[in-house]
């Protein structure tokens, strides 16, 4: 989470070297998906540092961009949801709940929902770092998935893997890592 100057920076910089952008004038102009994490973290930044009734308008604002600019990419990711270094190689629809909390250098692909069960719905995933979730997955319930953890595509998860660099698949996902 954004607690300061500091973290706004390390978490702007750790964005923009996993997904490889160019710092330039015309990337920062033109591409949607850095402005879209830019928007995420300066958000974040004002709804987690800046308090009192002065900066109710500007926090007013910056929901309204975020929401503008989470629209216009098909994305409905809340913020202080991912630690640094996420990354987004497309625009798309992505779901992910506002309670989920998901580490360090994740790279999310369209169609993936993250999210609560059906009758519990404050029981959400945990997401450890360096995780890689392909097009298409679902994760959903109260489990908890270990670091580098790669879920394939379409697979549906609804049971925790405390295995650490396992590779979850299928409908129910189970790791076949070990089976290699």
């Amino acid at each position: 989470m954004i607690k300061n100057k500091e973290d706004y920076r390390r978490y702007m910089n750790a964005d923009l070297e996993k997904n490889k952008f160019k710092n330039t004038f015309f990337s920062y102009l033109t591409n949607d998906i850095w402005r879209f994490l830019r928007t995420l973290r300066r958000y974040e930044y004002v709804i987690n540092t800046k308090k009192g009734v002065l900066w109710a308008p500007i926090k007013l604002y910056m929901k309204y961009r975020f929401k503008k600019i989470s629209k216009k990419l098909g994305y409905s990711i809340p913020p202080n949801v991912f630690e640094e270094g996420l990354m987004l190689p497309h625009y798309g629809n992505i779901v992910i709940n506002h309670n989920c909390k998901i580490g360090k250098n994740c790279r999310v692909h369209v169609g993936v929902n993250i999210g609560a069960s059906y009758h519990m719905s404050q029981a959400v995933p945990k997401i450890g770092n360096n995780c890689y979730i392909a097009p298409g997955a679902k994760l959903y319930g109260d489990i908890v998935i270990q670091d580098n953890t790669l879920v394939g595509a379409n697979a549906v998860v609804n049971k925790s893997c405390f295995e650490k660099n396992a590779t979850l698949v299928g409908i129910p996902a189970k790791n076949i890592k070990k089976k290699l």
